[in-house]
């Protein structure tokens, strides 16, 4: 055999060789570290709520997630509308649908309790007299300014009035809130408000705070701003602002921990009243608060 040949036989002998070695798998590792920073989030969802409903009917149910999308555990969820901003002067009797806050019809319950309350509504005295009223529950005799008018939800209406304080308004001790438990029909015993177990918890230079404890009242557990000067009261639950806390039935939504990723879901809906006007209330705005550490 020549030499080239013998040098190419060798050389085929050797890669047959190395082809016929097993290759073994191989690893390695590497350190990954992750921080996440510290911020305070929480989203709500949808980010818009819409309804069209005829007055005096409810609105079909909705629900809001309000979800901790931050890093750090939250509590002490509260929430409220903006209808004192949005509906600063007495809508009724206008054709202008727009005079009506939207806010003062939504009406919401949180996931550990059935009632639906407020978020936020107005309910303006009746600058005209109301025939068949019976004040009398409210020693109209010792008060310079009092005021009367109705509350409304979808369906009836339920005769209410104050009366002033010690300085001559409703903003100090000695202002009352009476309320009638019977749907209105004009008569003189479904315009006899009480104040049996509503209780003036204080108040500031805006608002008197009454907490509703009555069972038979429309306003069981809510709580009552009236004005100072006698013309307006605000109702509310789940506001936790200064001043609105002021009331004993003011509640969180949630007072626990929602931890990170965690949602509580609101089931929200509308009660339109009767004799509003059609067309779009003024656009309101839903905020919820929540604490963090």
């Amino acid at each position: 055999m020549k030499v080239y040949e013998k040098l190419l036989f060798s050389a085929i002998l050797v890669l047959l060789t190395l082809s016929s070695i097993a290759l073994a798998d191989v690893t390695d590792t590497t350190t990954v570290n992750v921080n996440v920073q510290a911020i305070s989030q929480i989203t709500l969802t949808p980010t818009t709520l819409t309804w069209n409903v005829q007055p005096g009917k409810d609105g079909v149910q909705e629900f809001l997630d309000i979800k901790n999308t931050g890093s750090y555990n939250v509590s002490q969820i509260y929430a409220y509308v903006d209808t004192l901003t949005d509906e600063t002067s007495r809508p009724y009797g206008s054709p202008n649908a727009t005079k009506y806050a939207a806010g003062g019809v939504i009406v919401f319950r949180n996931e550990t309790y059935g009632t639906f309350f407020f978020a936020g509504r107005i309910e303006w005295n009746s600058t005209e007299d109301v025939s068949n009223k019976d004040l009398s529950n409210l020693n109209p005799a010792t008060r310079t300014r009092m005021g009367w008018g109705f509350f409304r939800n979808s369906s009836y209406e339920y005769f209410w009035a104050v009366g002033n304080g010690t300085n001559g308004f409703c903003n100090s001790s000695g202002t009352v809130f009476a309320m009638d438990d019977d749907v209105d029909n004009g008569t003189t015993i479904t315009r006899t408000p009480t104040t049996t177990s509503i209780t003036r918890d204080g108040g500031d230079a805006t608002y008197s705070y009454f907490s509703v404890d009555r069972a038979t009242s429309a306003l069981y557990e809510s709580c009552v701003a009236v004005h100072w000067n006698c013309t307006k009261i605000y109702i509310y639950k789940y506001d936790k602002r200064a001043g609105f806390n002021t009331c004993a039935n003011s509640e969180y939504i949630q007072n626990a921990t929602l931890v990170p990723g965690d949602v509580h879901t609101l089931n929200v809906t509308v009660y339109v009243p009767s004799g509003v006007p059609d067309g779009s209330l003024n656009t309101a705005t839903f905020t919820v608060y929540a604490t963090a550490p």
